[in-house]
């Protein structure tokens, strides 16, 4: 764990005193980052570096030490927008829509990130009689994160590299004695031709095509609804069995943009988590005209043990959809509805090979958001936002001569407040619903837990 901490420390040491003697006119950039370009980016600009293209089978010269000052925050046009992603500053536009990002036409080395606080308190209310009736927890979470991006361009074709060194404050991946306070998110190497196409290799998240609007935050403890000491619920289903970083195996996109408004992700999966090994597709396609955006994303995933001992083998066949729609009409309100549906198949050498039937069944998501901005000419920076989620999940347990009692339902609520200050720093305040239903051999009869929650979050993004 020290070392860890100290090669982290040096790393951000180095990259502020590379990028400390920057031009004045990156300084005008990064006065605001992420202001909204007044004109779309282009899809190919002439490189404005000094480094001339290599030639053919020649190696690269160094970028950095030709250049002092190459390393720089990355500037507002890093964040292509040809249509408008979102109500400034809400959850569609700080989601980049499956457009290809960092937009940085000329060779150099990008730095850009964001760190959160949530301090946050719950209620929750357990109705197994076999645990204390209520729970009251207290706790404060966080996340920081180094966003570093090599590029080298002539202008037109690209390849870049990008690591995301992630430092989490007891968050619910980590505690104080974990080694996962020291982590990474994306990890990957692309290449292509800006604005039309490229292939990414590594650990990076797929096109989201489920938005939850201002709630519900990822890495979050509300994510997770209400949960007990004995039960978890059942996650809603967004077309994510392949779209979050895999902890494991590695992914293998190509993206192709034929138009400003279409976007693909044509995504594979290879690799193993330890025990078992993983293989799967993901296409995914976005159309964005701006004050209407339609998005699906279809999945399979093949899951089977690494070790062939009839013991071991065991194999999950994970497969689903999700489609939404959301509307923005700024400045004033943006609003969608989301839906998926998926098919669970495990089998193990507990059930002779056939299906588990307590874990393999079929999950049902769907639900919506709206975000409002109300006085969008006198308080443009204050923001509204309402949400929620249902998840119905059965499995394939049915106890002979009964109908089927295992079933499992999750509902999520969230209302929302968030002023913005200075263009990057947000506050927000989230209070959130949730609704769990238990029913399975373990629970008898089945109960319900129900949680009430208050989220305050600081965000500093750069």
């Amino acid at each position: 764990m020290k070392r860890s901490l100290t090669s982290s420390v040096l790393m951000l040491v180095t990259i502020g005193a590379l990028g400390a003697p920057r031009s004045a006119s990156a300084q005008e950039d990064v006065a605001d980052p992420f202001a909204e370009p007044k004109t779309p980016a282009p899809q190919a600009v002439p490189s404005s570096s000094p480094v001339a293209p290599a030639p053919v089978a020649a190696p690269q010269t160094s970028a950095a030490s030709i250049a002092p000052g190459i390393v720089e925050e990355l500037p507002a046009s890093a964040y292509p927008e040809p249509y408008t992603r979102g109500l400034y500053g809400g959850p569609l536009w700080l989601d980049m829509q499956g457009l290809q990002w960092p937009y940085t036409p000329r060779t150099g080395v990008g730095i850009s990130g964001y760190a959160w606080i949530d301090t946050e308190g719950k209620y929750l209310r357990i109705g197994d009689p076999s645990q204390s009736p209520t729970n009251k927890v207290l706790f404060q979470q966080g996340r920081f994160l180094l966003r570093v991006t090599p590029t080298y361009t002539n202008g037109i074709w690209f390849v870049q590299a990008q690591g995301e060194i992630v430092a989490s404050k007891d968050q619910l991946v980590a505690d104080a004695t974990s080694d996962q306070i020291i982590n990474a998110d994306d990890v990957w190497v692309r290449t292509g031709t800006w604005q039309r196409w490229d292939v990414t290799f590594g650990r990076f998240r797929g096109f989201d095509v489920y938005p939850l609007g201002m709630g519900l935050d990822l890495n979050t403890d509300e994510r997770k609804g209400a949960y007990d000491q004995h039960n978890t619920p059942q996650a809603l289903y967004a077309a994510n069995f392949m779209l979050e970083r895999p902890a494991g195996p590695g992914n293998i996109a190509l993206h192709l943009y034929p138009m400003s408004s279409l976007r693909f992700e044509l995504l594979g999966q290879w690799g193993n988590n330890g025990k078992q090994n993983a293989i799967g597709g993901r296409p995914a396609v976005i159309y964005d005209i701006g004050w209407l955006k339609l998005k699906g994303a279809l999945e399979y995933q093949y899951l089977f043990a690494t070790d062939p001992a009839p013991a071991n083998k065991d194999t999950v066949r994970n497969r689903g959809g999700a489609a939404s729609a959301q509307f923005v009409f700024a400045p004033f309100i943006e609003f969608g509805a989301n839906f998926g549906y998926a098919i669970i198949d495990e089998a193990d050498a507990a059930n002779q090979g056939g299906e588990d039937p307590g874990t393999s069944g079929n999950k049902t998501s769907f639900g919506g958001f709206a975000d409002v901005v109300p006085l969008p000419s006198s308080v443009p920076n204050l923001m509204l936002g309402a949400g929620g989620n249902y998840t119905l999940f059965h499995n394939l347990y049915t106890p002979t001569g009964e109908t089927q009692v295992e079933h499992f339902r999750t509902l999520q609520t969230y209302v929302a407040i968030q002023y913005m200050f200075y263009r990057q720093l947000f506050v927000k305040v989230v209070g959130g619903y949730a609704k769990s239903h238990f029913e399975n051999i373990n629970t008898g009869a089945g109960y319900d837990d129900d949680q009430f929650s208050v989220r305050l979050r600081a965000e500093y993004l750069y």
